[in-house]
């Protein structure tokens, strides 16, 4: 499955938004509404999902992408048959806009980088909406959460031909364009 979002549409929590940000709930943040239209007009927000089952192995699970071991992948997923495998990105812009502030105003690129962290949140929540439907699910699950590791992204973007909507890995295990999410959601059966 592929979708989009439209990005005006999205909104960050505003708790979510204050942690990214380290400032106390309620504060004022300068510059917001001009950063969040920046941000909304440079946004090409992007999904795939795929559903697939769940096989339950005695060291981890299988997603069909490799045996994962991870105690708190396996609790996150108990009572599941299937689960989700997530990929959703803001797009290749946003990364040039946030280039083109950090060059120009460090406070500017602070906050719109919170901001878009933040949006990319609200953007895997409105995707989350779209790929289960009806369905009932656990909550996300991403890799680099609990003990499970980083470098099982690139297997997982391979396996969902992230590279469809964009999203690459660097070397590092970073995702490219970089404000992009990976998941595992369960679905309660």
């Amino acid at each position: 499955m592929i979708g989009a979002i439209e990005s005006a549409v999205l909104r960050p929590a505003q708790g979510e938004l204050h942690a990214r940000l380290q400032i106390p709930k309620g504060a004022e943040i300068p510059h917001l509404q001009e950063q969040m239209a920046a941000l909304q007009e440079a946004a090409n927000c992007r999904w795939c999902a795929q559903r697939v089952p769940i096989l339950w192995q005695e060291d981890g699970v299988d997603l069909g992408f490799g045996l994962i071991q991870s105690k708190n992948l396996a609790k996150n997923l108990s009572g599941c048959k299937e689960a989700f495998l997530i990929a959703v990105t803001l797009g290749l812009e946003v990364d040039r806009l946030l280039l083109r502030l950090s060059a120009q105003s460090s406070a500017r690129h602070f906050i719109t980088d919170g901001l878009a962290s933040a949006l990319a949140e609200a953007a895997c929540d409105a995707a989350e909406a779209q790929i289960k439907g009806k369905l009932t699910c656990k909550p996300r699950f991403s890799p680099g959460y609990g003990d499970l590791p980083l470098s099982m992204q690139q297997a997982l973007l391979q396996f969902l031909r992230a590279d469809r909507i964009g999203i690459t890995l660097t070397k590092n295990t970073l995702m490219v364009p970089q404000k992009s999410i990976t998941a595992i959601m369960g679905i309660m059966q």
